[in-house]
């Protein structure tokens, strides 16, 4: 910890710390989804198997804050690499949706279990107090964080 800077500092600090472990640990560990996932394109995978039903590309790029020509590189690699498909889009025709392919919702759903499990194990000496109000408090933190353009 950094008590010498001020709390807010601190929380900055704390957090591109935390930020950088869980980055660096992904990226030992993606491969299990695909040998040939890179972050980048892990990061799309994700959003595209969260949005139940699939997603647009262009939404996707907006939800990600990326220019539309790096999601549609991202996308292609994803698609090259079998783990993200097209479906035509039942409300406009001649659109269409990204999806998940099974086997990468199946890995990444696996991913996140073996994350998590690895989270428990992290937090296995703090209270449930101490999780309860953590918890809230990152829920808060995102809330906030999504209000600021």
């Amino acid at each position: 910890m950094t008590s010498d800077l001020p709390a807010d500092l601190n929380v900055d600090y704390e957090l591109t710390r935390f930020v950088r472990r869980v980055r660096a640990r992904s990226l030992r560990s993606i491969g299990t989804i695909h040998p040939k996932l890179d972050y980048g394109s892990f990061l799309f995978l994700i959003a595209i198997c969260d949005a139940k039903g699939g997603v647009r590309g262009s939404e996707l790029a907006d939800e990600l804050g990326v220019h539309k020509s790096t999601a549609s590189r991202a996308i292609a690699a994803l698609e090259k690499i079998g783990l993200v498909s097209r479906v035509p889009d039942p409300e406009d025709g001649r659109a269409q949706l990204l999806v998940g392919e099974t086997v990468a919702i199946e890995r990444l759903d696996a991913y996140r279990k073996r994350s998590h499990a690895r989270l428990s194990e992290v937090l296995s000496d703090w209270t449930s107090d101490e999780i309860n109000t953590f918890g809230r408090s990152l829920a808060r933190l995102n809330d906030a964080a999504e209000q600021i353009p």
